[in-house]
């Protein structure tokens, strides 16, 4: 109970020594109040967890580098919240910028796709949309491969110069017919 006394004496001690001076070094590295006070609060928290240990002669820098490197975190800490924020708000940014044409566009595909005669939509989406291959699609309709073929070409022909015509979009994707085919 003696020991823990003397503790708390010095500690006491090297608070009312120390924390003002803690405190304006951490504001001048951080420029936060806040933050400052958390900064100089832990390495004091620390301080009295470690007490028994610390050397009295050395314990004036001790607390200040302790502080420097706390205030060195924490500032690393942030250009790595500011990075993150910056790269967040750009890509919502984009997002934003690019869903109304998007929205647009996927809205202009499915009025189209729409005006296709339905066995030439059906098999258009099996190997679009669901990436069939031209012989699964052959096989689950009861057709020629080739048909399959057929109608894809035709899709296609009809969907380009629809937009072409609506210049709306510059490009359709081309399937590659060889890798859907084996």
């Amino acid at each position: 109970m003696i020991k823990y006394l003397l503790y708390q004496k010095e500690f006491d001690k090297i608070f009312t020594e120390n924390y003002s001076r803690l405190y304006m070094y951490a504001l001048h590295l951080t420029n936060d109040s806040e933050t400052s006070r958390d900064i100089v609060s832990d390495v004091l928290s620390h301080l009295w967890e470690n007490i028994r240990t610390i050397d009295k002669e050395t314990v004036h820098a001790y607390l200040t580098t302790a502080v420097r490197n706390k205030c060195i975190d924490h500032l690393r800490h942030q250009i790595v919240i500011n990075n993150y924020f910056e790269t967040y708000l750009q890509e919502a940014e984009q997002f934003y910028t690019d869903y109304p044409k998007e929205m647009e566009n996927e809205h202009l595909v499915k009025e189209m796709l729409e005006e296709l005669p339905p066995v030439t939509r059906h098999i258009l989406e099996e190997c679009y949309l669901y990436q069939n291959k031209y012989s699964e699609v052959a096989e689950k309709m009861n057709i020629n491969p080739n048909t399959v073929k057929k109608h894809i070409s035709k899709a296609l022909k009809i969907l380009r110069e629809k937009f072409n015509s609506e210049n709306k979009l510059t490009d359709i994707p081309k399937k590659d017919t060889k890798t859907y085919n084996k």
